[in-house]
């Protein structure tokens, strides 16, 4: 039961190395499942080790391109600075954010680096990132999302910019000179911000750790570049759900009059934008509707056109339509077919 849910909320590497760090035996706890968990952490480390050795050349890479200034975000970089060992904090790809305007010539020197770029859809306003993969000589995956902007939703996209995230990036040494991750500060943010904008308001423990373990490191001065990041993005009601979670689960140490700050933050400012991330009942369509009343009409009528109508290409690979007519099929297919995910409500488990 306990492997099992640990396993739901994909803590359960740091669950067994925390049993072991105690001296505890794993088969006290999960009876024969001990062995098939001991595996699956070796495959696990063994995985990680491999990407590890990718991980310098890559960002070496992106590093030689003018301006450029790479960042490894989200899980790829705490899995290295706030986690005892990498392969702990499992991710599914690696979250590499660079300027706006290097992207084009990012991207060619990922495909020299025999990167493909997956099939997604694209577009000035609808989508702020392109995911790449690459099958290694040992089989192994490497998958990773180029970034522009934090997110793709615009009324949190720009609360961190690349260059404010650039600017106080810290040396990650364990994967060479050209590595370099968020400070706290704004990785706290985009954990913050991760958790209830892309995955819906998740209880699940990982993304909770993540805030939990960043939180105990904060100083006092650090605490207060939150509050002013979290005010001027009108986030402070994520930021105060995402600390109320950790603390609720870890007993993270959060000074009270941060919390207090933030919600009086929040009442001050009136329901922010931002929040519609946190009603139970979200849908795709609410965060559309925010995003639309954060554009001007000429930019909200581009973005329904760009959602609607995504490019010929992505349409091509998507859906194989080639001709005139299978590609107006292929469009209407698709907004029949994504109308009830964009209607859907509920939170990720």
């Amino acid at each position: 039961m306990l492997l099992a849910l640990a396993r739901q909320h994909r803590v359960q590497y740091v669950v067994a190395w925390q049993l072991r760090r105690h001296g505890i035996d794993l088969a006290r706890w999960f009876g024969s499942l001990a062995e098939d968990l001991d595996r699956e952490v070796r495959a696990q480390a063994l995985v990680d080790a491999v990407r590890h050795e990718e991980l310098p050349r890559i960002l070496a890479a992106l590093a030689d391109v003018d301006g450029a200034a790479p960042v490894l975000f989200k899980g790829a970089a705490l899995a290295q600075t706030h986690y005892r060992e990498p392969w702990l904090r499992p991710r599914l790809d690696t979250d590499i954010l660079i300027a706006p305007a290097s992207a084009a010539e990012a991207f060619e020197i990922l495909r020299s680096l025999g990167y493909e770029r997956c099939t997604s859809t694209s577009g000035a306003l609808v989508s702020a990132q392109a995911p790449f993969d690459r099958v290694d000589r040992l089989g192994v995956a490497h998958h990773l999302d180029v970034h522009w902007k934090i997110a793709n939703w615009h009324i949190i996209a720009n609360v961190l910019s690349h260059e404010e995230i650039a600017d106080r990036a810290v040396p990650i040494r364990a994967l060479g000179t050209a590595a370099r991750g968020p400070s706290d500060i704004d990785a706290l943010i985009v954990a913050c911000l991760h958790r209830a904008a892309h995955h819906r308001d998740s209880e699940e423990l990982l993304w909770i750790y993540d805030i939990h373990l960043l939180a105990e490191g904060l100083r006092e001065s650090d605490w207060t570049a939150v509050l002013a990041i979290a005010e001027r993005g009108a986030v402070t009601a994520i930021c105060a759900r995402g600390l109320a979670l950790a603390i609720d689960r870890f007993a993270t140490s959060v000074p009270a009059s941060v919390i207090r700050r933030l919600t009086e933050g929040q009442r001050r400012a009136g329901a922010e934008p931002s929040a519609v991330y946190l009603s139970k009942s979200f849908r795709l369509v609410d965060g559309l509707v925010s995003d639309l009343r954060s554009l001007n009409i000429r930019g909200g009528a581009r973005l329904i056109a760009e959602h609607v109508f995504p490019p010929a290409d992505y349409m091509a690979k998507r859906y194989g339509a080639r001709t005139r007519s299978s590609m107006l099929l292929a469009y209407a297919r698709r907004v029949v077919a994504g109308l009830p995910k964009w209607l859907a409500t509920g939170r990720e488990p």
